[in-house]
């Protein structure tokens, strides 16, 4: 079920800060060389810079801007999804279904005020087991700014919360690690497509999101 509904999503269109762990034992799904992809219809509509499927098609690799410049591996100045506000949700596809332990926000030290700040991590529940878990953990939702249940553009499709923290601009480690919670972790959940919402930057006019990691 999950597979067709994802195929589906892909084609119509506050934790705190862990020491990074590591990653040698712990597989990653978001990013593009592991098979991860954006969900276009859960994503904040991007005006797509010119020329974005053909550079692909030549450089095999996203156009910077893009929402696929997030799943992908270089973090140069500018080589990043660009958001015209403080605000917005990328929407990313995993290889597989996933029990996520933790997700890993990238950005550059030269460009700090368009880093994302305040963030919630989704997970879209599919499934009778899962949907069923879900519901009885809903209550411990109530973390979340405004005791939301679903993010901004949900596509009518049941999420519960996985993480909410805030990125850290000025850290000395700008590769930031951040765990889901861990009713959730503990549930024995896993998702197929999680959702990042970004609810806020570092005081730019424009938010720029150059690598997002999904690990478990």
């Amino acid at each position: 079920m999950l597979h067709g509904l994802r195929n589906d999503l892909l084609y119509s269109g506050t934790s705190k800060t862990r020491a990074v762990p590591d990653f040698s034992s712990l597989a990653e799904y978001a990013s593009l060389r592991a098979g991860g992809d954006i969900v276009l219809p859960l994503t904040t509509p991007t005006i797509l810079p010119r020329g974005s499927l053909v550079h692909r098609l030549l450089h095999g690799g996203p156009q910077p801007g893009s929402p696929w410049a997030a799943l992908d591996d270089d973090t140069r100045s500018q080589s990043c999804w660009l958001l015209g506000g403080n605000s917005g949700q990328l929407g990313v596809s995993l290889p597989r279904v996933v029990r996520i332990s933790h997700v890993v926000v990238d950005h550059i030290v030269s460009d700090t005020l368009t880093a994302p700040r305040q963030m919630i991590l989704w997970g879209l529940v599919d499934g009778r087991e899962n949907l069923a878990l879900s519901r009885a953990l809903r209550a411990n939702s109530l973390d979340i700014p405004e005791k939301r249940t679903f993010p901004a553009i949900s596509g009518g499709f049941p999420f519960i919360p996985l993480s909410y923290f805030e990125y850290n601009a000025h850290a000395s480690n700008l590769t930031q690690t951040f765990p889901v919670f861990p009713f959730v972790l503990d549930s024995g959940l896993d998702f197929g497509v999680v959702v990042l919402e970004i609810l806020g930057n570092w005081g730019g006019m424009s938010t720029c999101l150059y690598r997002f990691h999904v690990y478990g």
